[in-house]
């Protein structure tokens, strides 16, 4: 990373002249060192042109507690469906779902297996037609997901997807 700004003091005898306090004496030295860490102390650090990369004005990392709203694939249909996530103090998930079933809505709960940490999970969701492991991958910036589902003792296979969207289930 290139510095924004530098603080680079030659004090050589060469670069002064002789008798203007700032030559090579070593006597000096250290009260010139003291010196310039009061006067570097002394400014507030907005005189100091600080750059700001581009990604500290994106969204920050926040994880992934929020509302998303995609698509599941469920009886050979991708239908629509909304997950809400919330991680607690050390950064386990859990949540609900609901999706369009056939012109109902069922709703589910989801719980993270394991203590994963980062864009990669597992988790546990259950509903009334049973049980299974969903592994969905967040985005960077945890503002999409896509995921694999399937049922219990089987490997995840079918779609499960989603983008911020807002509110909460209510």
């Amino acid at each position: 990373m290139k510095a924004a700004f530098n603080l680079h003091f030659e004090t050589s005898p060469h670069r002064f002249p002789a008798g203007s306090g700032m030559g090579g004496s070593k006597q000096r030295a250290p009260t010139r060192i003291v010196g310039i860490c009061l006067v570097l102390g002394l400014f507030p650090l907005p005189l100091f042109p600080l750059t700001v990369s581009a990604h500290a004005t994106t969204k920050p990392l926040t994880g992934p507690d929020g509302h998303y709203c995609g698509k599941l694939l469920s009886s050979g249909l991708l239908v629509d469906v909304e997950t809400s996530l919330q991680a607690d103090p050390k950064g386990h998930i859990s949540g609900t779902y609901r999706f369009d079933d056939d012109g109902n809505t069922t709703a589910g709960t989801l719980s993270e297996i394991g203590t994963a940490h980062g864009t990669v999970r597992t988790l546990h969701w259950s509903d009334k037609y049973g049980m299974g492991s969903l592994t969905i991958r967040f985005d960077a910036g945890y503002g999409r997901f896509e995921g694999l589902w399937g049922p219990q003792d089987a490997v995840p296979s079918y779609t499960w997807n989603g983008g911020n969207c807002g509110a909460p289930i209510s």
